[in-house]
Parts: structure tokens; sequence; C-alpha cells
């Protein structure tokens, strides 16, 4: 039943913090199942109605829907492109005086009327937050890899989807001027998108 799926699931999980039913305990766009639940219930029992909720289906069908993703290595977490943080990413990545090397690689459709799916960046999001943990930044448009061996020496990826979905950017620049220390980065969160 549509409008029930829309009212009763998507609405409270897809619905901004202003809303009076929104998941909560999100950080970082990750959403523990308990939470999903939490607020699927809190949502039901404020319109008095008689039904029980399949957290599992519920979340098969969100990630066929690609609206969720569950995140390897983490059992019970799931990721929810929707609530990342949204940061005009050409402001955190001007060109920098300081950053001696640029190294970038493109991965794009063969065919002009081919699209990557929506869901394959966020399913790269899932594997950079798992895989490179600490080192990785996520916003729905975005992500930034940064490994820093000290505070004058870092190397920056920023990865980011065209707004055409036909191409996923990948560029990496170096504070000490190390095109190896790009290039080594840079096949890192390449592996993430071949994977």
């Amino acid at each position: 039943d549509i409008p029930f799926l829309c009212m009763f699931i998507l609405g409270p999980l897809m619905a901004p913090e202003n809303f009076p039913y929104h998941l909560e305990g999100k950080q970082d766009g990750m959403v523990k199942k308990e939470d999903i639940l939490h607020v699927l219930e809190a949502f039901r029992s404020s319109h008095n109605k008689p039904f029980t909720f399949n957290i599992d289906t519920i979340s098969h069908l969100l990630e066929a829907l690609e609206l969720m993703f569950a995140v390897e290595g983490r059992k019970g977490v799931f990721l929810f492109p929707c609530h990342l943080p949204i940061k005009k990413l050409i402001d955190m990545w001007r060109i920098d005086p300081r950053m001696a090397v640029y190294v970038g690689r493109q991965a794009c459709c063969i065919c002009c009327t081919s699209i990557f799916s929506p869901g394959a960046f966020s399913l790269l999001q899932c594997r950079a937050s798992v895989r490179l943990d600490k080192q990785a930044q996520l916003w729905q448009n975005g992500i930034i890899v940064t490994r820093a061996e000290t505070v004058r020496s870092y190397v920056q990826c920023l990865v980011r989807m065209s707004e055409s979905l036909e191409a996923v950017h990948f560029v990496c620049r170096s504070g000490k001027g190390s095109e190896t220390d790009c290039m080594s980065l840079l096949s890192d969160v390449m592996a993430l998108w071949k994977d």
C-alpha cells in the first residue's frame, strides 16, 4: 500500500529534524536499527494504529529502493544519505598555494546516455566510512579523505559525483608536494569505488 508506505515508514524515516517524528541518534547519517524501530513505533502509536513493524522487511525494502544502505562491518547500522550534512565542497576545496601537488582521476560512463545509479555514490560513502574510518568526512554531495602524517604534511582526496550522475571525480592534493603520497591515497580511495 503506497500511502501506508509513504506516511508510516518513509515519512518519519526521511523527515528532517524540525518534524515532530524524525530519526534521532543519527550521527553523520549513520542510524542504528533500534533508532529506526523507535521512530516508527512512536509515529504509529501517535496515530493509534494497531499494526507492528517487521524491521528486517523494512530494511530490505529501503535498501532495495536505495534510500538507506547497510554499513559493512557494523551490524544493525545503516547510512541514510538524505541525513548527511549538506556543505558546499567548493568552499572547502579551493586552490591552496601550500598544496604543491594535485592529481586526479575520473570514473565515467562509457555511453553518453548512461548514468551511475544514485545509490552507487552512497555505497562508496559507506565503504569510505568503514574502511577509512576517521579519515573520511561524508556529505550528501561528496567525501573528503585526509591522511595526516604531521600538522604540516598531509594528503587530501576529494570525491564527488557529477550532478548529471555520469562521472565520479577523484582529486588528491599533497601539502609536502609528494606525488607518491597523492597516488597512494588516490588508489586506496578508487579501490573503494571498484569494489
